[in-house]
């Protein structure tokens, strides 16, 4: 039923709970895990806070920083699967989380998405929308939302 689940990871409390679901979920269908992690330089510090003294990094500078970012989100997320013992990959993308998921789930032909609810104020979810909002209404498989 669930042979190729995405499960994504920002880091958060839900995230690192939906991790686990997915882990159970595929341990139960011995199913293998796409572990996704999508920076997104929008919304990053990097143009307006410098990273390295008082500097300011220009764009092409985000690969060292995305990749500090990816490291260490693999490794919380890397830590729950290999304990289950679930076979996983990890993929590295950089764009807007809900496209680029919804993308990742269809590209690798996902039967399940598993995310974490990030749980935003209602203000902010009229103006800007959830991440998992989107990927319901955009992914082409189910989508399970982790509290």
């Amino acid at each position: 039923m669930f042979k190729r689940i995405l499960v994504c990871s920002d880091g958060s409390d839900s995230a690192l709970k939906a991790v686990k679901a997915a882990a159970e979920i595929a341990c139960k269908f011995s199913g293998a895990i796409t572990l996704v992690h999508v920076f997104d330089p929008s919304v990053s510090p990097i143009p307006f806070v410098g990273v390295q003294g008082t500097e300011l990094l220009a764009a092409d500078d985000v690969g060292p920083y995305s990749d500090a970012v990816y490291t260490s989100l693999e490794k919380q997320a890397s830590e729950v699967l290999d304990e289950a013992g679930v076979p996983y990959t990890t993929r590295r993308e950089i764009g807007h989380p809900g496209d680029r998921i919804a993308g990742v789930a269809h590209d690798i032909g996902a039967d399940l998405i598993v995310m974490g609810s990030r749980g935003l104020s209602a203000w902010r979810s009229l103006v800007l929308g959830s991440v998992s909002d989107n990927v319901v209404h955009h992914a082409h498989c189910p989508v399970l939302i982790i509290r």
